[in-house]
Order: C-alpha cells, then sequence, then structure tokens
C-alpha cells in the first residue's frame, strides 16, 4: 500500500512539473496566438493566388552578416504572371537607383506545396533579359514570418530575406528594373 502511495505521489508531482514546465514555454496571449494564425492563413492565400508582396527588413548577402533594411525597397513581388525581385541593402546609388538591383519579368515555374513540419513552400523563377532569379519563400507554420532565398543566375549571387506576406497595395518603392 506504501509503495501504490509513492508512485501516486510521484506520477502526480512529474504531471504537475510538466504542466508548469509547458505553460512557462508559451510567452503568447491566445488572442495573439489567434491573429498570427489568421495573419498566417491570409498570408498562405496571398502566395496561393500569386498576388503578394515579401516585405523585408533584414537580409543576408551571399552568407555576409545580417543587415537590417528598409522593407519598402527590400521586396519580392509576384502579380499574377509578373514577379519584381528588388534588393536595396545600401541608402543610395546602384544599378536600380536605390542602393541595389532590382530584375523584373515575368514569372514561371510557380509551385506551392507544404512541408512535413507544416510551412508552405513557394518555388518560382523570375525570367529579365539579363537573366534569371529563382526564388524559393518558406512561410512558417502559425505566423506571418517568411523567409526567402533568391538565386541570380546572371551573376551567381545568393541572398536570403526575412520579412512578412502582404497584399499588393502594401507601400514600396521600385526602383529602375534591368
Amino acid at each position: 500500500m506504501k509503495r501504490i502511495l509513492i508512485i501516486a505521489a510521484t506520477a502526480v508531482a512529474f504531471i504537475l512539473t510538466t504542466i508548469t514546465t509547458n505553460s512557462c514555454k508559451t510567452t503568447q496571449s491566445p488572442e495573439q496566438i489567434y491573429a498570427d494564425s489568421v495573419a498566417n492563413n491570409v498570408a498562405q492565400l496571398l502566395l496561393k493566388h500569386r498576388r503578394f508582396v515579401l516585405t523585408a527588413d533584414q537580409i543576408t548577402i551571399n552568407q555576409s552578416t545580417l543587415i537590417n533594411v528598409s522593407d519598402n525597397t527590400n521586396f519580392l513581388l509576384v502579380d499574377s504572371i509578373n514577379g519584381v525581385v528588388q534588393l536595396s541593402p545600401l541608402f543610395a546609388g546602384g544599378p536600380n537607383s536605390v542602393g541595389g538591383f532590382t530584375v523584373s519579368g515575368d514569372v514561371s515555374k510557380y509551385e506551392t506545396k507544404t512541408t512535413k513540419d507544416g510551412d508552405l513552400l513557394v518555388t518560382y523563377r523570375v525570367s529579365a533579359t539579363v537573366g534569371s532569379t529563382d526564388v524559393q519563400i518558406r512561410l512558417h507554420k502559425g505566423k506571418n514570418e517568411a523567409s526567402a532565398t533568391i538565386y541570380a543566375t546572371f551573376n551567381n549571387g545568393r541572398a536570403t530575406l526575412r520579412g512578412k506576406i502582404e497584399p499588393l497595395n502594401t507601400r514600396y518603392f521600385q526602383g529602375r528594373s534591368f
């Protein structure tokens, strides 16, 4: 009888410890979790219907350090069959006159799929006169946080953007395109 009580007390202590530990890990309120979920659903619809802007507030170019940038000049845009890739890590100058480069052209090979983790993965190509740019976007499960990797075929460059998926009416400034 004493042995059963000790086992039961140990089991109850273990369960209470697990509940306490798990509740400490969640720092978001239920309202915030719901808002993130709604934002994720909207972002998924925008990606699946090919009508979005990924505004980036951080970029990495060719595995450099993370650079904080302006989200209205660093973006990916897809409007049905047309696409724009713009990176402007500098404050002025560059081929696009806003501190970087802009590639605009036709969107092809557009595919979406859901990963095992529940993330939405989108791949496509923007074809311009100077060459093509392959894009891979990962929308993270449960929130509107996305990361995108850009592979430029015209200079073998690679860049990674971090930001949010937003509707096309979002404010952005497009520089001069190649």
